[in-house]
């Protein structure tokens, strides 16, 4: 048995983006749980798009959250689909969420356990 069989999971998993408005961050990750995710990571960010406002003749550049959630392929369309309920582009939150291909992964343990009870 080679190390790397005992070190990556064999299940597909898919990474899970959402960029909102500061303060969102929440509401994708309770509607990401209810559509079955385990997790997520939350980054603080400053937005560089043209989107920027003026306030008393200051430009003030918008401050976003990345919530980064690694989930299994077979939800991965709930988990988005629960998101965008949430925050789509057209909402406060102006919300992008969008997924991505993981090709090697480790240390998914915690979904292992829930899935064992």
């Amino acid at each position: 048995m080679k190390l790397n069989d005992q070190i990556f999971d064999k299940d597909d998993y898919k990474l899970v983006v959402s960029i909102v408005a500061r303060g969102y961050s929440g509401e994708v990750i309770n509607m990401a749980k209810a559509a079955g995710a385990k997790g997520a990571v939350v980054i603080s960010g400053t937005g560089a798009g043209e989107s920027k406002q003026s306030f008393f003749g200051f430009t003030v550049s918008p401050e976003n959250e990345v919530v980064m959630i690694v989930t299994k392929t077979e939800i991965v369309i709930d988990v988005i689909e629960n998101i965008y309920k949430a925050v789509d582009f057209k909402s406060r939150a102006r919300g992008l969420v969008f997924a991505l291909p993981i090709d090697y992964v480790t240390g998914m343990s915690h979904i292992k356990e829930d899935e064992e009870e």
